[in-house]
């Protein structure tokens, strides 16, 4: 009990640093034992920033924004774990309610966009031309930007059932602020390989000319969290934990998914950190 406590509810609340043994029993039934270990709250915490992507099926443009995203993200130092949502040129069939809220959030109002940890790179709106990373500096203007600590840690526990599809995800981790007892927490599941049609367009330099169909990356296909901007979550002693359960539709192809999930504060920006 020095170590952690749990109510009549099985909830489980760490109190110091340590190992402590949990045990569960019924009538006649021999207890089953659980073993909890509290950890040090660490001094410092690995960083990955996120690139949401605002994109669409049958824009001309798009093509050479995904090469640009896919270049930068090959020249970073630290992980960017990228998000692409189709919204900004016209909705297609992956285009998702949520995805509008969010940017409409980032001040989205074309294709191709990209929202760098929901933060204004060089005075611009929070959403930008993926295009300028390399033709406007961005580049190493975000690179500034890109510390190797974070405010906070994100750590994705998750079990999949491939005969019901259902998908349990625990989010947990530590925050730096002791002051703090709330953050935003979104999750979702994104796919891989979406094919989209895309226009032939011969007058930019980029590389999009000759494509008619194009695999998308990263796709946003559901959020899993409630709130597309976030849930709110409790920190209680610089820890966090919030569960999920979910079932993939039948459409989706479990092996070109994975769950990623980003922590904000309540203003809703900027990321302070990623997983996925």
């Amino acid at each position: 009990p020095e170590v952690a406590t749990v109510d009549t509810n099985g909830v489980v609340t760490a109190i110091a640093e340590g190992t402590a043994t949990i045990a569960a029993s019924i009538a006649d039934v021999e207890p089953a034992l659980c073993e909890v270990t509290v950890a040090k709250i660490p001094s410092s915490f690995p960083r990955k920033h996120l690139i949401e992507h605002f994109t669409g099926d049958q824009c001309g443009y798009c093509p050479g924004g995904m090469f640009s995203i896919t270049e930068y993200v090959q020249r970073q130092n630290t992980p960017c774990i990228w998000v692409s949502h189709h919204y900004g040129y016209n909705n297609d069939e992956y285009t998702i309610s949520e995805s509008k809220k969010i940017g409409a959030a980032c001040g989205v109002n074309g294709a191709p966009n990209m929202a760098f940890n929901r933060t204004k790179i060089m005075g611009t709106t929070i959403a930008f031309h993926p295009g300028y990373l390399s033709e406007m500096g961005i580049d190493e203007t975000i690179a500034s930007k890109c510390e190797n600590e974070a405010e906070a840690s994100v750590k994705i526990n998750h079990t999949y059932d491939a005969t019901t599809q259902k998908l349990n995800v625990t989010v947990s981790g530590f925050v730096g602020n002791k002051e703090t007892s709330e953050y935003l927490l979104s999750v979702l599941v994104k796919e891989n390989g979406l094919i989209g049609k895309q226009s032939d367009y011969n007058g930019y330099s980029w590389k999009s000319a000759g494509f008619k169909e194009f695999l998308h990356p990263c796709v946003a296909r559901d959020l899993i969290s409630t709130n597309p901007l976030g849930d709110t979550i409790n920190v209680e002693k610089q820890r966090y934990s919030k569960s999920f359960t979910y079932t993939l539709p039948a459409h989706f192809i479990p092996e070109n998914c994975c769950v990623v999930a980003y922590i904000t504060p309540l203003s809703k920006k900027p990321i302070i950190n990623a997983e996925e």
